[in-house]
């Protein structure tokens, strides 16, 4: 792999490694297919030299550079270089399968669907189809399943209804195409299994979980696109006749407020799909002699009158039915597509080689050990924005990054910042220590914080954290001003471009960036 990206980053040919090569591969393979791909190839990767990873990634992050601010896309681009000239992995083969899996489930839910339509209005020419059990059959159902849904989709998990989804696990067309998924793959090539995998449940367990939600609503989309195929090849082939009877006691007005109502979501646009007051009183049906069919009272015209139940019929499942399963669906791929996006820079291996791609190349081997720095004395010359800042804080040098308090009090003084005192935080002391001095500095000082850091050091997730946490467990909306020192030289473009972002990925409007002296 190293190899190849090496020969590519070399080549002068742009349709191969450049942009417009990337493009035309990434029409023909799916976000799904470079998840599988990338897990494998971050896995393989694990045992390469550090210090070649780093170089080949820093490498390739310089040619990534328009897609700094989008991660997955850098991701993605950096796995076609590395990929390039080797054989396919398991992606493209999980994403066939996948697809596969997707006709299967909407073929089954066309068939499963016409079969129930054609049972549930099944008419051989004797006793007329009761209506209500049509609706019963045919929309209820799928009312109910939908609100188990919308409880289940909750970003709240509810334990009653948590329990219910395990519960009725057997019944989820999505459940068990995943089952069925799992006996096409290897046990050693997770391919399409490895959404739901325990190795990595932590961070694929919510594509899995939209996964199968989609292949559900994929499912309970084309069952309702198959009840109205069957209904309307029965409506046009036969002639149906509908009545209602039902054992309770309800009077015909009861019962037609009962169908306006459930009629709303149409009745302003499809007035005919509504059942009138002469329709419900002519269709209503008793066993005994008596009522709207009894004796001789059963005319061409009454037959014709019965035949006009059917546009509600095919409303309440299209209204009931086919458009929330739409709507459902169309969700179910999109939280899909968001979580697949997310596993893919969550992976193990994927938030260090973003570090690698976007850090500048720190090298480790050191000919010294590293020593604390001396603020050179040409900085002590240099004005930066005198005045921009008011404020009266304290400051964290962050892992030894100041060697002399009174030139950098200086330093910070012209920028219009008052330092309190110095406090040591980073490097050898715990997270927890670091996060309790943040809290209680930020306490004390009324006006702000700021924290010295070295700007040639990659930031770190210690970093982050620590910034992350200062600003969740602190109320107060102060700023916190992060300050750049750089070594003889001054701050180069490069880190103070990694630092900003780094910060600007943290989405804190009172969370600045300073640079200490010059800028290389």
């Amino acid at each position: 792999g190293t190899s190849a990206a090496l020969r590519c980053d070399r080549s002068a040919s742009a349709n191969r490694c450049g942009n417009s090569g990337y493009n035309k591969s990434m029409s023909h393979f799916s976000l799904l297919s470079d998840l599988i791909d990338l897990d494998g190839v971050l896995e393989k990767d694990s045992t390469t030299d550090l210090d070649s990873r780093r170089q080949r990634d820093r490498r390739i992050g310089r040619r990534l550079q328009h897609d700094r601010n989008q991660p997955v896309a850098q991701i993605r681009a950096w796995l076609h270089k590395i990929t390039v000239g080797e054989a396919p992995g398991n992606g493209p083969q999980g994403a066939r399968l996948y697809h596969v899996l997707c006709v299967v489930l909407l073929v089954a839910g066309l068939v499963t669907g016409w079969g129930l339509a054609s049972a549930a209005l099944y008419y051989d020419g004797q006793q007329p189809i009761n209506v209500v059990n049509a609706v019963l059959v045919l929309v209820l159902p799928q009312v109910l399943l939908l609100l188990v849904w919308l409880l289940t989709a909750l970003p709240v998990r509810l334990p009653l209804f948590s329990q219910l989804g395990a519960a009725l696990g057997f019944l989820n067309p999505g459940r068990l195409t995943g089952q069925l998924a799992s006996l096409f793959v290897k046990r050693d090539d997770r391919g399409l299994a490895l959404l739901w995998h325990p190795d990595n449940a932590a961070v694929l367990r919510p594509a899995a979980r939209w996964l199968f939600s989609f292949w559900s609503q994929l499912f309970a989309f084309s069952f309702n696109i198959g009840i109205l195929m069957g209904a309307f090849f029965l409506v046009s082939s036969s002639d149906l006749a509908f009545v209602w009877s039902t054992t309770l006691t309800i009077s015909d007005a009861a019962f037609q407020q009962l169908l306006t109502v459930v009629s709303a979501p149409w009745s302003a646009f499809l007035p005919e799909a509504v059942p009138g007051a002469e329709l419900v009183s002519n269709s209503r049906y008793y066993r005994l002699d008596e009522g709207s069919l009894a004796g001789a009272g059963a005319t061409p015209q009454l037959a014709s009158e019965l035949g006009k139940w059917w546009p509600f019929l095919i409303a309440a499942v299209t209204g009931y039915g086919l458009l929330p399963r739409l709507v459902t669906l169309a969700f179910s791929w999109y939280r899909f597509r968001h979580h697949l996006g997310r596993a893919l820079c969550n992976l193990p291996g994927a938030p260090e080689l973003l570090a690698r791609m976007n850090s500048p190349l720190v090298s480790t081997l050191a000919a010294e050990p590293e020593q604390a720095l001396t603020i050179p004395a040409k900085h002590s010359t240099v004005k930066p924005k005198a005045g921009q800042y008011a404020l009266q804080c304290a400051v964290i040098d962050w892992a030894g990054a100041c060697a002399d308090e009174a030139a950098m009090t200086g330093l910070l003084a012209a920028m219009g910042i008052r330092v309190t005192a110095f406090y040591p935080a980073g490097g050898r002391q715990s997270t927890d220590a670091d996060a309790a001095l943040g809290r209680s500095l930020f306490r004390q000082s009324r006006e702000g914080l700021g924290i010295l850091v070295r700007a040639w050091e990659p930031p770190t997730l210690e970093v982050t954290d620590f910034l992350s946490a200062i600003r969740r467990q602190c109320g107060d909306r102060k700023p916190v001003i992060v300050l750049l020192m750089g070594d003889a030289d001054g701050v180069t473009a490069s880190d103070r471009d990694t630092w900003q972002l780094m910060l600007s990925q943290l989405r804190d409007p009172d969370l600045h960036l300073e640079v200490i002296g010059e800028t290389a």
